[in-house]
C-alpha cells in the first residue's frame, strides 16, 4: 500500500499525483480530540 502516488510528467521529473485516503482517519480523530480538549478547558477554566 503507497502512501503518496507519484508519476513523471512530460519533462520526466516526478510528480505528485494522489494521496492514500486510507489514513483519512487521523486527521479527523485528532481533530475530534482538539475539540473535545478545547470544550472541556472551557468547561473546566473559568475566566474572570
Amino acid at each position: 500500500m503507497d502512501l503518496f502516488r507519484f508519476s513523471k510528467d512530460v519533462f520526466g521529473q516526478k510528480m505528485l499525483v494522489g494521496v492514500n485516503w486510507d489514513f483519512i482517519w487521523v486527521p479527523i480523530f485528532l481533530a475530534g480530540l482538539l475539540i473535545l480538549a478545547h470544550i472541556i478547558l472551557r468547561v473546566f477554566v473559568k475566566h474572570e
